[in-house]
């Protein structure tokens, strides 16, 4: 493929988020200058950026 959707290490949380939303996807690669893979971003980690903070994910209470 050529045309992949991707993401810079530098851009911030929001603008990856507005591309994991317009193109639909359940995550995105994030690349570096040279085009080698340095991780990926979930559709998870967006809808975390987007949320307002009380209603983002917590970690279950183990009790």
């Amino acid at each position: 493929h050529r045309d992949l959707v991707t993401v810079r290490p530098e851009a911030d949380a929001r603008s990856v988020a507005e591309v994991i939303a317009k193109y639909n996807l359940f995550a995105v690669p994030v690349v570096n200058d040279e085009g080698l893979l340095q991780g990926i971003v979930t559709v998870d980690d967006a809808i975390d950026v987007l949320l307002p903070p009380e209603r983002r994910r917590r970690p279950p209470r183990r009790y």
